[in-house]
Order: structure tokens, then sequence, then C-alpha cells
């Protein structure tokens, strides 16, 4: 008897599916943000009904849900949103449309979901005129951090707890005005060794460049002086060869300091130089009066050391005086990359924000002047050299900003002027 009653039931539930059943409300909606693609992918059961007119695809803009996608047919119940910005909430839900006329439909709301790509986490405050330009993460989860007024690395876990500092010089720095503030670097080998590339002001005379390593404890092996003028550099390839820039030319060394060899520097003003797949990447500042054919900053990743060919140049070209738009850099000071997703994360401090790409093409952006939680301050002042010969100098505006990536994809932003270091979710 039971099994006659279970069998009934089962005939006339799939009788009621092949007509069409009446649902009694809305179908769940869900929504998988992904910031490798700076998508939201939008999905929700399919609705049957014998008089289904279509759905409708909503995200919360001004203040109220507007739509952004009509699907006339039920069983297409997945919708991809591109394109998002950074550190945006965004909110979104679905009306299911149906009725035999169709100036006469009623609907169903899912109920409506929100999230974000690259939230805002954490933020951290450093002392008062530390500046901080530059950070490296070991491989350990602590970030290592330099700036422009003060002669120590600091030091935090990935949750922004402060760690011992490790200072590498009791004298004052020396820092100029390139394309960006140039202060102390950092670079990070394979044993999580740290370097710091820093210049010592010496009034009357030019600067003095030095370079320090620290092993993982904190233990300062040696301190070394640099050729050359102006030390602004340090990049270490994924064979432990490391390349010191100066003003004047590119010097190579192994890890116990020994000086390989030295290249001569192209005639190219560079913000910031990383190792990408072991080519150099640069951040490159037109020059006027060399014949460069940019009128924007661009992303260069060049073959060979020399750097006279490029393998991918990321950023584009201004459509006009007063374009400001995505994937337009001014005055970029330092990037962070992916291999693996082959995205790159540029400070584009002239305009007080991130830009991020993929591959060649822009991917998305978020920040704005601020000292808001996610807005940034990447112009100020700052006492800089003004003739290298004589060390004299002078209170400067310039512009700023450090990135660097942990292992879990989190971003770490050095906001120079808002004195603070602050971390965004991958």
């Amino acid at each position: 008897m039971h099994y006659l009653i279970l069998t009934l039931f089962v005939v006339l539930l799939s009788s009621c599916v092949g007509q069409g059943a009446q649902f009694s409300g809305p179908p769940a909606l869900e929504v998988r943000f992904n910031a490798t693609e700076a998508s939201a992918e939008l999905s929700w059961q399919r609705v049957y009904k014998g008089d289904f007119s279509h759905y409708e695809v909503q995200r919360f803009t001004a203040g109220e849900f507007a739509p952004i996608a009509t699907l006339s047919t039920d069983t297409d119940t997945v919708f991809v949103d591109r394109g998002l910005y950074g550190n945006t909430k965004y909110r979104y839900r679905v009306l299911i449309y149906f009725g035999k006329k169709k100036n006469k439909l009623t609907h169903w709301a899912s109920s409506a979901v929100e999230g974000r790509i690259y939230r805002f986490v954490n933020t951290w405050k450093l002392d008062k005129g530390f500046l901080p330009t530059r950070m490296v993460l070991t491989r350990g989860g602590t970030l290592a951090v330099v700036g422009a007024g003060a002669g120590r690395i600091e030091r935090f876990d990935r949750a922004g707890n402060p760690l011992p500092s490790w200072e590498f010089t009791d004298e004052p720095l020396a820092c100029l005005e390139t394309s960006t503030l140039d202060g102390p670097v950092l670079g990070l080998d394979a044993d999580d060794n740290i370097y710091v590339v820093y210049n010592v002001l010496r009034p009357g005379s030019a600067p003095e460049a030095f370079w320090s390593k620290f092993d993982r404890q904190g233990q300062k092996l040696w301190t070394r002086p640099l050729q050359g003028l102006f030390a602004r550099h340090i990049a270490i390839d994924g064979n432990d060869r490391i390349f010191i820039e100066s003003i004047s030319q590119l010097q190579q060394f192994d890890t116990d300091g020994t000086h390989i060899t030295q290249h001569a520097v192209p005639p190219l003003m560079v913000a910031s130089l990383r190792f990408w797949k072991n080519n150099f990447a640069a951040l490159v500042e037109p020059v006027e009066g060399l014949g460069g054919r940019w009128q924007a900053p661009k992303l260069v990743v060049y073959s060979g050391l020399q750097r006279s060919a490029e393998q991918r140049v990321i950023g584009r070209e201004p459509l006009s005086e007063d374009d400001s738009g995505s994937g337009l850099l001014l005055r970029p000071t330092d990037f962070a990359i992916d291999e693996d997703s082959e995205r790159v994360f540029i400070i584009n401090a002239g305009r007080n924000r991130i830009d991020a790409f993929h591959d060649r093409q822009f991917l998305t952006r978020w920040g704005r002047e601020g000292d808001a939680p996610g807005t940034f301050r990447l112009s100020g002042t700052a006492t800089v050299i003004e003739a290298l010969s004589t060390s004299t100098t002078a209170e400067r505006q310039v512009v700023a900003g450090g990135i660097a990536r942990d292992a879990e994809g989190y971003l770490y932003v050095a906001d120079t002027f808002n004195n603070r270091i602050q971390k965004f979710q991958p």
C-alpha cells in the first residue's frame, strides 16, 4: 500500500514539472565574485512556469536597483557582470517576470546578494615621519617596510602586529626626486635574507651609497659601500643574481656581496625595477628630449639585461589632455606581480589609486585621494636633494608609494603620506 502511494506521488510530481510547476516564491540567488577576472557570476534556480516572460538582472546603483541585463529564456540562469572596480560594494538581485499579457506582468524578486573584490581588510600606522615607500613579503609571512624618513626596517606579521625593527643606519638618509621619491629600497633572496640599499646624506659633498644584508633572524651580516651615483633600485632574479641600479650604472652581485659585473644604464627614467619571470620589468617615465615614443608612463618587460628588446608593454596612451581614465598611468611609483595569473598591480600615484592589468589589458582599479580606509595620499612634501654634488636639500612636492603581494594574494600598500600600510583581500 505504501509503495503504491509513493509511486502515485512521483507520477503526479513528474507530471507537474513537465507542465510547469507553480512555485510559490522566488529562487535563491548566488553570486561568485572573481578578483582575477574582475567579475561577478550570478546564478539562480530555473523557474518552471508556463507563462514565464523573462529574467531581469539588477544591480544597486545610486540608491536604487537598476536593470543591467534581460534574459528571455527560462533555462538561461547564469549572468556574468564584468569590469568591476576593486574595493567597491556591489549588490545584485534577479526579478522573474511572468504573466499572459506583456503589459500586465507580475514578478518575483530574489533576495539581494552583495560583495566586492580587493576588499579593504586592515590598516596600521607607522611612526610620524617614517614615510613608507617600499616593502617585501618574506616566505615566512613577515612584511618588511622601509621609508624615506628613517634608517630602519619596520616589520609586521600579516595581521599588522608589529615585530622588532632592524636598524641599517643611524645617519640621515639622502632622498632624491626623479620620477618618484627615491629613498631606501629592499630586496629578498630565496633564503629570506633581506637586502636594503640606501644613500647617506653628506653635507657639502655627494651622498654615499651603501647596502646591508640581514638574515631571517634579523642579524646584520654586513654593510658595504656601493659605487655609482645615487643607488636607486635593487632587483633579485630566480637564480639569486642581485642587480643594483644607480643613476650611472647597473651592477651585478652574488648573495655574498661580491661584485660580478656591471652594465650601462639605458637613458630611461625608471620609477621601480623588478623581475618578471627572470626578465627585467620597469616602470618607465617618458623623458622629454630622449626621443621616446610614449606620452604616458608604461610598465615595460624587457628581454635581456641590456633592456634593448621589449617583451610586453602595459599601460595606454592618453586620448586627450583631460583623459584620466582607466589604464592611463600618471607618475606611477611601484608594482607587484602575480605571475601565475599574469596580473600586475601598479601604484598609480598621480591619481591616488591602484590600476590592475591582466597581461596587457586593463582589469580594474580602486582608490582615490583621502585618508579613509581604501583611499590613498600618494602625493606630499618631503626633503630631497637639490644638488647631488653638495647634498643641499629642499622641501618639494613629490609622489611616493609601494606595493607588495603575499603568497595568498593579499596586497599591501605603502600609503606614504598617510604614513600607514593598507591591506586588501585578493
